[in-house]
This record gives structure tokens, sequence and C-alpha cells, in this order.
């Protein structure tokens, strides 16, 4: 009987040990996990340099009168209002030929002025930067404006009623610092045979106040320069009427081909913007627009381009062809040099970007920079 007892106490004993040790032996048995592996560190973020902003930017244009002149006065506040930019200084020392060497050097940051072939000549040190001190200037377009008609004006009694007639005159054709002038009149006179040797002479125009002056006082047969409507009132006013040179869709299109950038209208009689009296057939238009040196850092140019065109109803008085930079002129477009790159951020978030635009940049900029590598640059 105690023999009975003393098994049972010994299994009840075997089995409580057996319990007991099942957890662990279970344990033993499962298979071992993988080593835990800690996620990777991320490498601290560096914040993008912080740009300094000009204090004082300088903002280039031909003449000290006229609509360059007035839009470049006009942006001034409203850039000055909607930037860190402290001081919009504008300065008028003359065209392309002066102001893009200065860009080059950093001694100049903006500038009004055409978009059509004479940038495109600066952009690829052609024409007249095509000398070994010039070169494919740093220049980009920020935004482009009014419209101008590259016209040849003339006045009744002059016996001038064609291209042709010109033959034997004497005329202004030059502008000082601007060779687009002597090029379009190249151009014109080509489009009929003619040369500028066929002239009687061909003068270089300081102003066009000086030269609506001299061909009213009969000094000048005619004048060749963007049509102005203060000088043409004054010739209206003096003469009965401010005659242009109509030219032939043909001859319109020998120009426009040889002068990349210009393109051939019909202005209606009575445009606000010319004060013609007369329709004028197949004048040669080009836009005005903003340039800006290169090396400009972006956030500045995107800074200045989204005061001028966001708030053009501040500035838009200042001149009767400036509310034409407004958006809706659609100031982007293929006949300036390229964009700069904080101009395409501000153009591409309001869409006015488009594929077009996008291969015109990319072609020029590469030409260009085939041309810099030839030029040792």
């Amino acid at each position: 009987m105690k023999k009975k007892k003393l098994l049972a106490l010994i299994g009840s004993v075997c089995l409580i040990v057996v319990l007991a040790a099942l957890p662990f032996m279970a344990a033993c048995a499962a298979p071992t996990p993988p080593p835990v592996t800690p996620p990777p560190t991320t490498p601290p973020v560096t914040p993008p340099p912080k740009v300094e902003w000009p204090e004082t930017v300088s903002a280039i244009c031909p003449a000290p009168a006229g609509v360059m002149y007035a839009t470049l006065v006009g942006m001034g506040p409203v850039i000055e209002k909607y930037t860190p930019i402290k001081h919009w200084v504008v300065e008028t020392l003359g065209g392309p030929t002066i102001w893009a060497p200065l860009m080059k050097e950093s001694k100049a940051d903006f500038a009004n002025h055409n978009q059509a072939d004479i940038l495109m000549n600066a952009f690829l040190g052609r024409g007249a930067f095509a000398e070994p001190d010039m070169g494919p200037m740093p220049v980009r377009s920020v935004c482009g404006g009014h419209t101008y008609a590259f016209a040849w004006h003339t006045i009744p009694g002059t016996g001038i009623k064609s291209i042709a007639d010109l033959k034997g005159k004497l005329v202004y054709g030059r502008m000082k610092g601007n060779p687009m002038f002597y090029d379009m009149a190249e151009a014109q006179l080509a489009s009929v045979g003619l040369s500028v040797d066929d002239l009687k002479g061909i003068l270089t125009l300081a102003s066009i106040d000086e030269g609506a002056r001299d061909l009213i006082e009969g000094r000048v047969d005619a004048i060749l320069y963007p049509i102005t409507p203060s000088a043409v009132m004054q010739i209206n006013e003096a003469k009965g009427e401010c005659i242009f040179l109509n030219l032939t869709k043909e001859q319109a299109d020998f120009v426009a081909e040889r002068m990349p950038g210009y393109y051939p209208s019909v202005i209606e009689a009575g445009d606000p913007r010319f004060a013609n009296k007369s329709e004028i057939r197949y004048a040669i238009c080009y836009r005005c627009g903003l340039h800006v040196r290169a090396d400009m850092p972006d956030e500045v140019v995107y800074g200045v381009t989204k005061a001028i065109l966001e708030h053009i109803d501040e500035w838009k008085d200042c001149h009767p062809q400036a509310k034409y930079y407004g958006p809706q002129y659609h100031p982007a477009h293929t006949a300036a040099e390229p964009y700069h790159p904080g101009a395409i951020k501000y153009f591409k978030e309001v869409g006015l970007w488009s594929d077009e635009l996008q291969a015109h940049q990319e072609k020029y900029l590469k030409l260009q920079e085939e041309l810099l590598k030839k030029w040792g640059r």
C-alpha cells in the first residue's frame, strides 16, 4: 500500500515537472526569429541656400522718353512694393550693343527693349555682336509687352508713295547704339531691289521728336522708325497726315524671312496704338519686352515677373501701351531669346508655358552653348 502511494507521488511530481517544462521546451523547439534591422538613418536635409535679393537693380532703356522709358518707370513702384528690391533704378544708356555687354560684366540687371532679331543677334553673337570683344551674350527674356510697327514715315508733297520711291532721297535710317534700324533699312530697301547706296544719304537719328521736326520742316524726306503715336500726331497736325509706306505681301514676307522675330501685319486706320489715319498694309511688326542678365537668381526674376504681370492694373496707366504687358496678351512667345528660368517658373504656374516654347528654349540654349565653345568661352 505504501509502495503504491509512493509511486503515485513520484508520478505526480514527474507530471508537474513535465508540465512546467513544456513552455521552455516549446520555446527551444521554435525557430529563431531573424534579427531586427534598425531603420536606416535619414541624412539631414540641407536647406537650399537663402537667396540674397539685391536692394538696388538697374533697368536700362534706349532713350529718356517714349514707351520703353515710361513702362520701366511705371513698373518700379510695383516691383518695390511686391518684392524685396528697394530701388528700381531706370537708366537711359542706349540699345543692346551697350547694355548687353554690361550684363555680361554683371554691371546691368534688366533692360526694356524689343524682342525681335536684335536680341537673337545678341544671344547668338551675330551682326553687331560678331565683333571679337562681343560674342554670344548672356541675356534672357523675362516677358513680352506692347507691339511696335517698323515703317517708313513721310509727308505729302515729297512724291514718295512706295519704298522704291526712296531712291535718291535723304532719310533717317540709323540710331546710335541700336543696329536694328540700319538692318531694317537694308532689309526693306532690298525687298524692292535697292540698297542704302541708292539713297542720297542715310542719317543717324537721335530721337523721334527730332526726326519728326526735321521731316515737317523739310530737312529729310523720310524716317524709318517704330510708329510712335506722339510723333505721328505731331506730323498729322503739321502736315495733314503722316504717310506710311505700304509693303506688298511679297515684300513683307521677304523682310520677315530675312529678319526672324518680325512679322507682317495689317494695321487698320485709326488704330489708337499708332494714331495712323490710313490703313497700313503689311507693316513689319515686333514686340517690346523686358530682358535680364542670365545669372540673375531665379527667385529674383520669378518675383519681378510675378509682380509685373499680376499687378498690371497698378501701373498700366503710366503709358497707353503698358497694358499690353498683361497676361491676357500672351507675354511668352517664340520671337524672343530664351527665357530666364525664373520667368519660366511663373509662366508654368499660370499655364502660359507651352511645348512650342519649351522646344524653342531647348533649341536656342543648345545652339548658344555650341557657339560659346567656338568662341572659346
